[in-house]
């Protein structure tokens, strides 16, 4: 079941000469409707949970976890499921973020990188997967050097965590960006916090608890 809400309307925000270049949401679908209608991304942290994400209604999956004997595996797997998988390179074992590593995770069927090192997310744009960089809203200089990051590479969507810090932070990013996608994650513990982000205009938020991957 889709969760929806009233969005504003961009068309008074023109987009600024540096926006992103790329028509990243008519080349993969799925991610389009993931961002205008279902809002629910799957993170998935182990192999426990990876077969129910497989299962689940939501069409992208962040994969958290892996390592260059089993990602291809996992990457086929969703991709045999319908689904549109991202992958945390920061996360993985035994990958650097030599650009080798973005064309070996697009040969073997990843629709995306998230990160938060501008190098990796550009080394991806030019394998054609979508960029999502990874943005932790701790204090005032945490979201400062990502908006410095940002600037250095735009990328598809960034993801700020934690998700209730990411309505305020969001307006940061988009008075430089007004269509950047914004997407929220970490420390959501019931629905109403979900719909709550949303509402406030944050365009999916990724949750690793199944019973939201709706």
């Amino acid at each position: 079941m889709a969760i929806h809400t009233t969005r504003l309307s961009s068309a008074a925000n023109p987009q600024p000469p540096n926006a992103n270049p790329r028509p990243v949401e008519d080349q993969y679908p799925q991610w389009a409707s993931v961002l205008k209608y279902g809002h629910i991304i799957a993170a998935v942290r182990n192999a426990s949970t990876l077969m129910e994400a497989a299962k689940a209604p939501t069409e992208a999956i962040y994969l958290l976890f892996g390592n260059p004997l089993n990602i291809p595996e996992m990457l086929k797997y969703m991709r045999d499921h319908g689904k549109l998988p991202l992958v945390n390179l920061d996360l993985l074992a035994g990958f650097s973020r030599d650009s080798i590593n973005a064309e070996y995770l697009a040969r073997h069927g990843a629709a995306g990188i998230v990160s938060t090192h501008s190098d990796v997310l550009r080394a991806g744009h030019k394998q054609g997967l979508i960029t999502v960089q990874r943005t932790f809203a701790l204090d005032s200089a945490a979201v400062e050097a990502g908006l410095r990051a940002a600037s250095q590479f735009l990328p598809d969507a960034v993801e700020i965590l934690p998700a209730v810090a990411a309505p305020r932070v969001a307006a940061r990013f988009r008075k430089l960006h007004p269509n950047l996608r914004v997407v929220a994650g970490g420390l959501i513990s019931d629905l109403k916090e979900v719909e709550s982000v949303l509402a406030a205009g944050i365009d999916a938020v990724s949750v690793s608890d199944p019973s939201f991957w709706i």
